[in-house]
């Protein structure tokens, strides 16, 4: 979105971006209190509305402390990322039920980098490839239309990590209060060279079997602690659901056993495995144009400005 786009809403849209904001960083989203509303009595619905009236009645001020707290709270998760291993693979997927969806995605880690350049049938063509540095906090979304002029997309990686570090609370809550589980099988094969012992995942929706390997030449620690420290929100990764059944490598393989019709069963490899020197060239933004597009700062000072 642009900033000049909102010149096409209502003028009621300062008032709108008031609600919208509130609604979007508060810790309770609307897609927590949509499943409430759907759930729970009216009463209920009338706590929540009574539990953010200040909030409301702040308006603009409320939006700001808000950002505010979002700035300080990702400049704090920043400060303790650590760096990946400089290494390299191919996660492929392949769907049985569509295998016209099957393709790759390369990824390449380099410090507080990573690279990622997908090869999907369907897609080709619409993206170059995506760089993400994890301590900047920025990703930047590289293409090449069909005349050969090349451009790119800066952009906030906030969006990113709430979804992600969600996604994972979510996971951990589940098997926390047992409405998922995991857990360690006796079972072992190799797998693109590498000694994968089988842990079994189910919840309500899906079931898989994951394929996880400790052999020292993956760093898997090294690896680990890097992911944990950009995606997971506790402090201590042993109180991790996954840590505790066992779970402490490099998943190589998983394969995907839907309940819920709208999921595709897949499964996904990890291949080409390589640690060390990755091309310096897929880290360079050189020949594109770069476009930086707006935050949710950028978008509500804006709009403070223009009213």
């Amino acid at each position: 979105m642009k900033i000049f786009a909102l010149k096409f809403y209502s003028i009621n849209m300062k008032h709108f971006l008031i609600v919208l904001f509130l609604l979007a960083i508060n810790s309770f989203c609307e897609a927590q209190h949509s499943q409430i509303r759907r759930a729970v009595k009216n009463d209920v619905e009338q706590k929540q509305e009574n539990k953010h009236a200040s909030d409301r009645a702040k308006g603009e001020q409320a939006v700001d402390e808000r950002l505010d707290a979002l700035d300080e709270s990702d400049k704090k998760a920043r400060a303790k990322i650590q760096p990946f291993p400089t290494m390299s693979f191919t996660m492929q997927m392949e769907f049985m039920d569509k295998p016209k969806n099957n393709g790759s995605i390369h990824y390449y880690f380099k410090d507080f980098d990573c690279v990622s350049v997908m090869e999907f049938e369907r897609s080709k063509g619409s993206m170059d490839r995506m760089i993400m540095n994890f301590k900047e906090g920025k990703s930047v979304m590289l293409m090449t239309d069909k005349k050969g002029k090349k451009t790119g997309m800066r952009m906030d990686l906030k969006m990113v990590d709430w979804a992600a570090k969600a996604a994972v609370n979510k996971d951990q809550k589940m098997l926390e209060n047992g409405e998922a589980s995991v857990k360690a099988t006796d079972e072992y094969k190799i797998i693109e060279g590498y000694k994968c012992r089988k842990y079994l995942y189910e919840n309500e929706k899906y079931a898989s079997e994951m394929w996880v390997s400790t052999d020292t030449k993956l760093d898997y620690l090294k690896i680990n602690h890097a992911m944990y420290s950009v995606f997971a929100s506790s402090k201590d990764p042993n109180q991790n659901m996954y840590y505790k059944a066992g779970m402490k490598g490099v998943t190589i393989q998983t394969h995907l056993m839907p309940k819920d019709k709208r999921m595709q069963e897949c499964i996904m490899t990890m291949k080409d495995i390589h640690l060390g020197n990755i091309p310096s060239e897929l880290l360079s933004t050189e020949g594109y144009e770069i476009m930086d597009m707006p935050s949710l700062r950028n978008i509500w000072d804006g709009d403070k400005n223009e009213n």
